[in-house]
């Protein structure tokens, strides 16, 4: 079986995401379901800003 390959940000997509949880009243888990992206990424970033 093969691994799908890495998806990359950018980093004003990642700033954007982060912006824009902290700005909605969106748990964390409908933030990333509505930027197509994994909990735990989004999770990861808004930890790390």
């Amino acid at each position: 079986m093969e691994k799908l390959p890495r998806t990359q940000y950018s980093a004003e997509f990642r700033e954007q995401s982060v912006k824009f949880y902290k700005e909605s009243d969106l748990a964390l888990a409908e933030t990333a379901r509505r930027l197509s992206l994994p909990k735990a990424t989004l999770k990861n970033w808004v930890y790390a800003d």
